[in-house]
């Protein structure tokens, strides 16, 4: 049953009876029709003349579909341009194509049910305390971590920069006996070779100039939780060897103390480094490398699980609609067909990132390709094209548009167009449209 708006003066008896089974409401004035739309969910909303509305009506709510009807036989291309799925002249000469419409609107309606109920049980099956994968690689990993958050004391994740490695430390520290207490992440890169020691095993007041108070480190902060140590591979040299006794003894001492401190957290470490090819150039120690590595996560970089894309493009776009509030509901094939396409070397979060700028842009209830950033459109073949220079450039693009859409099915690209057949043969030949 659909959810009907009627925004027409005098309905005629026969437009009433097609509608007659389904939830009608008349709209009466007062607030303005978008902010009505917006309101509530209707499937469908019948209109008569105010054809400038109808991309408000669109804004408010991009799944609610729209019926014309005039009394003076507006062009049904603009309106199908501005957002209507059908166009009608009064008194209404074709009962049966409006009987088919609505027809259509409830399979679409019933069909957008089904699919999002079975996307909600996807995004279940494969979803991992929050991060998305049905890829066997990923399916392994998050086996893997089952098996052995409840036992770890250290774990080295590796991949490269985008890939997730934090979110996969959290959810071993959120799985683990540690997972009640403190998750302390660290970048060992984005520390200074002189304020990293003291940083990770804090230090006395008056050890080196600056230090003007006693500072507890972060494997102290962290007690019984988890520190995270993100970018290990550029920890410098001369630091090595005091993770390394903490690996090994559980032991450490301030900077400029003599009390000897017990660590009690679990230690995770991430690198996009290849950590054994950096023990060769001598950049880090070997003992180090082997207290870090017997337990070892290698999360795959996005190219080589694209088949995750449909998953993690839905769950961003979701997370980014319920942040939002803007009602966007899938993404085009053409543009899901530019993001298999493109090789994502900035992986997860750079996908995450694209997701959000379509997002952002999109002026539909759907992503399209002319939504996505450029150079994931040049990946895809798609050349960049400047905009139309005349009225009937516009709608010979925008038929073209349909009729792939469509499929090339000339019957329902007429329905889209809310023209018949005939209709628009004349228009594909006027506009040279093969």
């Amino acid at each position: 049953m659909l959810k009907i708006l009627c925004a027409m003066k005098d309905p005629a008896e026969e437009i009433l009876s097609l509608v007659k089974g389904h939830h009608i409401e008349m709209f009466g004035g007062g607030a303005a029709l978008h902010e009505l739309v917006s309101q509530s969910n209707y499937d469908l909303i019948l209109l008569e003349e105010k054809t400038n509305v109808i991309a408000e009506i669109k804004a408010a709510d991009p799944r609610a579909e729209v019926v014309l009807f005039s009394n003076d036989g507006i062009d049904a291309i603009d309106a199908v341009r501005m957002g209507a799925v059908a166009c009608f002249t009064l008194p209404l000469d074709d009962l049966e194509r409006l009987r088919e419409t609505i027809d259509a609107v409830a399979d679409t309606v019933q069909t957008r049910i089904e699919t999002a109920a079975l996307e909600k049980q996807l995004a279940a099956k494969y979803t991992f305390s929050g991060v998305v994968g049905k890829n066997p690689l990923m399916l392994d990993i998050f086996s893997f971590m089952r098996r052995i958050a409840p036992y770890f004391r250290t774990v080295t994740i590796m991949g490269e920069t985008g890939t997730g490695k934090e979110a996969i430390a959290k959810i071993l520290h959120t799985l683990s006996p540690a997972g009640t207490h403190p998750f302390i992440a660290v970048n060992c890169g984005a520390l200074g070779p002189n304020l990293i020691e003291s940083e990770l095993f804090g230090h006395k007041k008056g050890s080196f100039t600056g230090a003007v108070a006693d500072k507890v480190g972060l494997f102290e902060a962290a007690g019984r939780g988890t520190i995270f140590l993100d970018e290990i591979g550029e920890l410098p040299l001369d630091v090595q060897p005091h993770l390394l006794r903490i690996l090994q003894d559980g032991e450490f001492r301030p900077v400029g103390s003599a009390r000897v401190l017990r660590a009690q957290c679990n230690v995770i470490a991430a690198t996009n480094r290849d950590l054994s090819d950096e023990v060769k150039q001598g950049r880090f120690r070997e003992d180090l490398f082997y207290r870090l590595t017997p337990l070892t996560v290698t999360v795959p970089p996005l190219r080589a699980r694209k088949d995750d894309l449909p998953l993690l493009s839905r769950h961003f776009l979701y997370r980014f609609c319920n942040k939002s509030g803007k009602k966007i509901f899938g993404i085009s094939r053409p543009a899901q067909s530019a993001l298999f396409a493109y090789d994502w070397p900035g992986n997860v979060r750079m996908l995450e990132s694209v997701i959000e700028h379509a997002a952002i842009l999109a002026q539909e209830s759907y992503i399209r390709l002319d939504d996505l950033p450029s150079h994931v459109i040049r990946a895809a073949g798609v050349e960049e094209t400047a905009p139309a220079s005349s009225l009937d450039e516009v709608i010979k693009t925008h038929i073209e548009r349909i009729l792939k859409d469509c499929n090339s099915n000339r019957t329902r690209a007429a329905e889209r167009l809310g023209i018949n057949r005939n209709a628009l043969l004349r228009k594909m030949t006027k506009y040279s449209i093969r």
